[in-house]
């Protein structure tokens, strides 16, 4: 019994420090990985405040900036008006208001067919003008297009180059003929008036009649809406002539926050009708906020 005593000591003593060792090991590396797992996450929100958020049609402002700087193949499209552009504007940028977008106006300063695959960057101000005009100009064919995330505010803010003044030099739209023997795009209105509407009233509708007044099939394009509370649909994306087909356009009151008092909402229709090749109808309404 003595005898085992010292052995007994012995192995009670190693089998303590091998304990305290694996104690102290496992406390170093637990705090290790705290740390640097904190240090890691710190890092990540750093990053994700930095970095915007954007949607898949957008393109960041130092990305188009990078563009420009490294000499890349791309075209600028500024879409807002010509006193805008005349303010400031982004170096060698063409000029096309929204509002006079279509397929004659885009050729008309050589952004036509030749032009649908190329590398086309469009912005406005804020980044809501240029995306009707991407919805427009994806709806005519154009594959390779990026509307700048938040526009001119967000590019002066950041301080990114490239910029100049003065006013546009070149020509900002031109009609081709009207086609005697084409399509002809008509309406039995263009806008619906829904009046006061409670916001709680639940999805909203109205119809339009589209008619063709010309002689060949009329083609409407992919639709499109000033805003994500208003939709579209039409019963038919082919009309033959003396034709008609139902436009249906849906309104969300309680879509999002509106402004105050009556607003208005266009709906886009692309069509192959040369005179009116981007025709709009409009709805407007006064939400009554918080009923």
């Amino acid at each position: 019994m003595n005898k085992s005593n010292p052995i007994t000591i012995s192995l009670v003593a190693v089998l303590v420090i091998i304990l305290i060792f694996f104690f102290f090991n496992n406390i170093m590396h637990i705090g290790f990985h705290i740390g640097h797992g904190h240090s890691q996450h710190g890092s990540d929100e750093m990053m994700s405040d930095h970095n915007d958020e954007m949607n898949s049609y957008e393109i960041s402002p130092g990305d188009v900036a990078s563009k420009i700087q490294n000499n890349e193949d791309i075209i600028l499209l500024d879409v807002r008006t010509p006193e805008e552009y005349a303010e400031v504007h982004l170096e060698n940028a063409l000029l096309l208001p929204v509002g006079e977008l279509s397929a004659n106006t885009l050729a008309g300063i050589d952004l036509g067919e030749n032009a649908k695959s190329k590398e086309i960057i469009i912005y406005c101000r804020s980044g809501a003008r240029s995306k009707q005009a991407y919805d427009v100009m994806k709806s005519l064919g154009y594959t390779n297009i990026k509307s700048v995330a938040g526009g001119m505010v967000h590019w002066q803010e950041d301080n990114y180059p490239f910029t100049e003044v003065g006013e546009y030099n070149g020509s900002v739209s031109s009609s081709a003929p009207v086609s005697e023997s084409g399509a002809r795009i008509a309406f039995d209105r263009t806008a619906h008036n829904f009046g006061d509407v409670p916001q709680s009233q639940g999805i909203l509708k109205t119809t339009f009649e589209v008619k063709n007044e010309g002689k060949s099939v009329l083609e409407i394009g992919e639709l499109s809406t000033s805003c994500g509370c208003t939709t579209a649909e039409i019963s038919s994306k082919s009309i033959q002539p003396s034709s008609k087909a139902i436009l249906t356009v849906y309104f969300d009151p309680d879509f999002h926050k509106e402004p105050a008092d009556e607003l208005t909402r266009t709906v886009f229709i692309p069509t192959n009708d040369t005179s009116n090749p981007e025709a709009e109808v409009k709805i407007t309404v006064d939400i009554l906020e918080g009923e």
